[in-house]
This record gives structure tokens, C-alpha cells and sequence, in this order.
């Protein structure tokens, strides 16, 4: 009898081959989400340490700043009282504008109301002379995560992000500013 040639596959390899591809897909899916979660930390930790510098420079300054919040970033502002209007902070370079991921879902509340980030003359925490502030709270979340930070400042200026240390403190450094 003549011996019959294989062609195709059995049933048992193609199912091997779609196990193999789930295990790989789902380490795929974890390593994404987690990276992104890393990037919305180390965001979160940069904006904290610009606010800050931000705070110490309109006291030493003696100028009032802004930082204005939009949908997808963040830029400082410095208000021209001759002009009365605000200027764009650009230099030095950490205090450029930046963009942040899309995917985030960026909320800041002032008063406990909510505060329109699209509108040009609103979503912004003031920095004054005095050393004062605006109290606020501006919430970064990743959709369909958990992963959700709050960076919150007070009117005296404390700033804090609810389970982050800055970069080089100390949690008894956050506790005192």
C-alpha cells in the first residue's frame, strides 16, 4: 500500500500554536500597561518637582505665576503687570510647556467645584510672591486602570501626591513643606 502524504495540520498543533500565542499576548498586554503606568508615575513625580520650583520662584522673584492646565499638558505662566496679560514660561528649559499622554484623564478641582480645562482662561493654580497659592487638586488617571495619582496643593504651598515621594525627599521632607 502506498503511503499517504501529510498535508496540513492536525488538530492538536493548532491548538499548541493559539495556547502559545495567548501566553505570549497576555505577556504582551502586562508589560504595556505597566510601562504606561510607569510613565504616568514619572510624570506625576516631574510636574510635582515644576510646581515646586515654580512656588520657590515666584517667591524669590517676587512675580505671580501661573501654571495652566489643559486636557493634554501643562505650562507655566507668568503674569506681566504692565500688560496685564500672561506671558508663556519657557526658560529655563524644565519650565517649557509639556504634553502628556492622551490616554490620561487629567481633572482639576479648585473649591471643590471642578475646573474646565479647555477653556482658555480657566485651569489654572496660581503661584504668588508671598509664598502663597491656590489650593487645588488635579487627579491623573489611566483609563480602564487603576492606576490614578493626585497631586494636591494647599494655600500655603504645600505640595504632595497621595503614595509618591518626590525625587531626592524624604517622606518627612513631604510632610513638612
Amino acid at each position: 500500500m502506498p503511503s499517504r502524504l501529510q498535508k496540513g495540520f492536525t488538530l492538536i498543533e493548532i491548538l499548541v500554536v493559539i495556547v502559545l500565542l495567548g501566553i505570549i499576548m497576555t505577556f504582551a498586554m502586562i508589560s504595556i500597561g505597566n510601562t504606561q503606568s510607569e510613565k504616568l508615575e514619572e510624570d506625576m513625580r516631574r510636574l510635582l518637582q515644576i510646581m515646586r520650583l515654580a512656588h520657590e520662584e515666584a517667591i524669590t522673584n517676587q512675580q505671580t505665576l501661573a501654571m495652566k492646565f489643559s486636557s493634554h499638558g501643562y505650562a507655566l505662566q507668568r503674569y506681566d503687570d504692565k500688560g496685564k496679560i500672561w506671558i508663556r514660561v519657557t526658560e529655563p528649559a524644565f519650565f517649557r510647556p509639556r504634553k502628556l499622554d492622551e490616554d490620561y484623564e487629567i481633572k482639576l478641582v479648585q473649591d471643590g467645584l471642578g475646573v474646565s480645562l479647555t477653556d482658555k482662561d480657566s485651569g489654572k493654580v496660581l503661584f504668588y510672591s508671598s509664598g502663597e497659592m491656590t489650593p487645588f487638586e488635579l487627579s491623573i488617571s489611566l483609563p480602564d486602570s487603576d492606576t490614578d495619582y493626585r497631586l494636591s496643593g494647599n494655600l500655603m504651598g504645600k505640595l504632595s501626591i497621595e503614595g509618591l515621594q518626590a525625587y531626592g525627599s524624604n517622606s518627612e521632607e513631604d510632610q513638612q513643606q
